[in-house]
């Protein structure tokens, strides 16, 4: 049984919302939504739209790959010594691979005074 009071400004009685039910009185009223639950499901919407975004960006920024280092050829310098140089521990071939796709290099002559991207290592 549902309680009622009389609203002091109507003089009506009414009852309590908690126990509001529909013209049938056996199911509830229609659910409604208040501004805050209304603002909650706006910002959850939100976060689906903008949080792939977020997390692409996120992604995008751990793999962008090394830092490279410009270093200027000198008359006398090949790709091997310069990959030679800069790893010394290491085989060549595979930092030359990759002097070589960073700078667009198509042959192995190098033009002193040019200036190459390398890893930095």
């Amino acid at each position: 049984m549902a309680a009622t009071f009389v609203a002091p400004a109507l003089g009506m009685p009414v009852r309590s919302s908690a126990h509001r039910r529909s013209a049938t009185g056996s199911t509830p009223a229609s659910l409604r939504i208040t501004r805050r639950g209304r603002l909650v499901v706006l910002g959850m919407a939100l976060l689906v739209v903008l949080l792939p975004g977020a997390w692409r960006a996120v992604a995008t920024a751990q793999v962008e790959g090394p830092a490279t280092v410009a270093v200027t050829v000198q008359p006398g310098d090949t790709l091997w010594g310069i990959a030679s140089a800069l790893d010394p521990g290491a085989d060549p071939r595979a930092l030359i691979a990759e002097i070589r796709q960073a700078n667009g290099l198509t042959q192995s002559g190098l033009i002193p005074g040019q200036v190459l991207q390398v890893p930095a290592r």
